[in-house]
């Protein structure tokens, strides 16, 4: 498709692998489930299997410690030593900028991911709702597949989800892959603050952790809680200081027309 170009970076076959669960975390409300499908990679140490690049995605460049680099998706892989379940990893830089864009990446990755022979996909994101105790995470689960909700509902600590729309391809790439590929799809959303809606360069990091952590034990995941309340509120104040420092270079320049808050935050 000539909207896209895939940059290879390793072989990765179905033969290749093991029982593979497919995990998804794009940006969105709060950088939940990005904030957490990043962890994983770090603590798995996955490898790069491809980058994605969307003609769709922002339109700007990447700046990261004086290094450039355009948006794009990435997807990961994580080989079990033991041969029980390996992970493939899909995260990006951005969501697309149109809902056809969206569609379509969604679409696209589906695809890859039926084409390494994957079956179950999960995918992270957030539940905005108004919360009544601030220090108590909900976690809801929604899924192709009623077996699934049945399971995780079970556990006592995931709750079903009435009604609800899941706005770009946190949502769409686990329903694609079930209509086109039969392949089953699980999401599992951490609650946040409504406030976390109308706040781009809001991170909810006590949330995309106690994702993390559901997902370890719904999966059986080799994950370690090395999250302190302390830990938490410094890289807090790491990314927020980082945001600022950021808004002070853009400032800085004096463009000659004058940035809003949501055109900078296409940077962050």
């Amino acid at each position: 498709m000539q909207n896209f170009r895939f940059i290879q970076f390793t072989t990765l076959q179905p033969s290749d692998l093991h029982n593979p669960l497919c995990i998804i975390g794009m940006p969105g409300i709060a950088d939940i489930g990005k904030f957490a499908v990043d962890q994983l990679i770090g603590i798995f140490k996955a490898k790069k299997y491809c980058e994605i690049i969307f003609n769709d995605y922002p339109a700007g460049a990447i700046i990261d410690n004086s290094l450039l680099s355009t948006p794009k998706a990435e997807i990961l892989f994580y080989k079990d030593p033991k041969e029980q379940q390996d992970l493939i990893f899909i995260t990006a830089d951005a969501q697309a900028m149109s809902p056809r864009g969206i569609y379509e990446i969604s679409d696209y990755l589906a695809t890859i991911i039926h084409k390494l022979g994957i079956t179950k996909v999960l995918s992270l994101g957030a539940y905005p709702t108004k919360k009544a105790d601030p220090d108590q995470i909900n976690i809801y689960v929604t899924s192709t597949d009623n077996e699934s909700i049945e399971r995780l509902f079970a556990t006592g600590e995931a709750k079903k989800v009435s009604k609800g729309v899941i706005i770009g391809s946190n949502g769409l790439i686990p329903t694609i892959a079930k209509a086109r590929f039969g392949i089953e799809g699980t999401v599992l959303l951490a609650e946040t603050d409504n406030a976390a809606v109308m706040n781009d360069n809001f991170t909810d990091l006590q949330a995309s952790i106690q994702l993390l952590e559901k997902v370890g034990k719904f999966y059986e995941l080799p994950i370690e809680n090395a999250y302190s309340e302390n830990r938490i509120n410094e890289i807090s104040q790491d990314l927020e200081n980082k945001r600022k420092a950021l808004e002070d270079e853009l400032d800085s320049f004096q463009p000659k027309v004058k940035l809003t808050e949501t055109d900078k935050s296409l940077y962050i």
